[in-house]
């Protein structure tokens, strides 16, 4: 075993397994015209190491093979992988198909498919198909097809820096944030920051999100920027929110809003105006829930339609079956004939048009209307009615 050293802190450790260098030849035998150059050495393995002042690691490299060149102390190696410490404790592992070692560890471009997780109950996984490790700074330049992902959340970038010390991913060059799941939000954004650590996330915006439906339909939305942590899968959407849903004629204009991703809920606790068609919608804050496929508006709840109007403390729309439910100081008020309605509960159903009809079945309600006085000659045999209660 052959040992070299380049400063305190740096090890590098070849295995030797072959010299493909010529041999010397004893006895008289006229020198050669021409020099061959020099072939690197073949080495069985390749480890590198470096410590921190205390002896404790900093990380680690190695190679079940290698070809090292002496004269530019460049290595060459196969199947590459590392660990990355924090406090002499593993805190990434990073293997490579094939890398380059330059000056003994300075440098380290690593090639091919190449992958940096985070240890950790929920692994963070960082992929590229090249990454410039430069270990003095404690700096990666990931610039081919990086990407990063923990649980549902997945960015993508056209390029990405990573420094290591601070366990923040930059990624730049249009980022991409979406989940793995079909039929969710895509947001591209201008550029993102991800603690790996803690899992905080902040991306730049504007931010414009795509999301495509059954049908092909398309719903836009977009937002000035966007916090979120990947740990709590938890994305915050700044204000003003803005959603565009124009195959069924629908808007949403919000204030910051949440998305939580292991529960499938988006919620603002702000107020709100929607737009379905021909009615408005309007509440203190929403919230819709992807498992039960529920809109809830949980105080002040507003609906306005071209024949009519309803106020409530709140209401629920399921958008799979289009019931509407009304409750709490219900008050629906008709045109026609100026008819009131007041009840602590109403049942709808909603049209393809976004407007709602409403009944009682089974509730107690009260009822007021205004009939039109009859003709003068038509008063002897058409008596005027009473307003009349249901």
């Amino acid at each position: 075993m052959r040992t070299y050293r380049r400063l305190p802190q740096f090890l590098l450790v070849l295995s030797l397994a072959g010299l493909a260098v010529p041999t010397l030849l004893a006895g008289c035998q006229a020198p050669a015209t021409k020099e061959e150059p020099a072939q690197p050495f073949v080495f069985r393995s390749l480890n590198l190491r470096q410590k921190d002042p205390s002896g404790r690691p900093l990380w680690e490299i190695s190679s079940p093979e290698a070809r090292y060149d002496l004269s530019r102390r460049v290595a060459q190696a196969r199947d590459l992988s590392g660990t990355i410490y924090a406090k002499g404790k593993p805190l990434y592992t990073i293997t490579a198909s094939s890398g380059t070692v330059i000056n003994d560890g300075e440098v380290v471009q690593l090639e091919g498919p190449t992958q940096l997780v985070r240890v950790g109950p929920k692994p963070l996984v960082v992929t590229a198909t090249r990454v410039r490790w430069y270990s003095r700074q404690e700096r990666m330049e990931i610039d081919r097809s990086p990407r990063a992902s923990q649980g549902d959340l997945r960015l993508t970038a056209r390029r990405a820096r990573f420094w290591i010390q601070q366990d923040k991913l930059e990624l730049r060059g249009r980022p991409l944030l979406e989940r793995s799941d079909e039929g969710t939000w895509t947001l591209a954004l201008t550029s993102a920051d991800w603690f790996l650590g803690t899992g905080e996330l902040i991306g730049r915006g504007p931010v414009r999100g795509e999301r495509r439906l059954a049908g092909s339909g398309l719903q836009t939305l977009t937002s000035p920027s966007l916090t979120g942590n990947s740990l709590r899968q938890v994305i915050d959407l700044q204000a003003p929110v803005q959603v565009l849903d124009p195959g069924r004629k629908a808007r949403l204009d919000a204030r910051a809003t949440r998305l939580e991703l292991d529960v499938e809920r988006i919620s603002s606790p702000h107020p709100f105006r929607a737009q379905l068609d021909q009615s408005r919608l309007s509440g203190q804050g929403f919230e819709a829930l992807g498992g039960s496929q529920t809109l809830v508006i949980p105080q002040a709840c507003r609906l306005q339609q071209p024949t009519d109007s309803l106020v409530a403390n709140r209401c629920t729309w399921n958008w799979q079956t289009n019931q509407v439910t009304a409750q709490g100081s219900v008050e629906l008020r008709r045109s026609a004939f100026q008819q009131v309605t007041r009840a602590q509960q109403l049942q709808g159903v909603a049209t393809q048009q976004g407007q709602v009809v409403f009944s009682s079945p089974g509730s107690r309600v009260e009822s007021q209307l205004k009939v039109p006085p009859p003709r003068r000659d038509a008063r002897k045999q058409s008596p005027k009615a009473p307003p009349f209660g249901l």
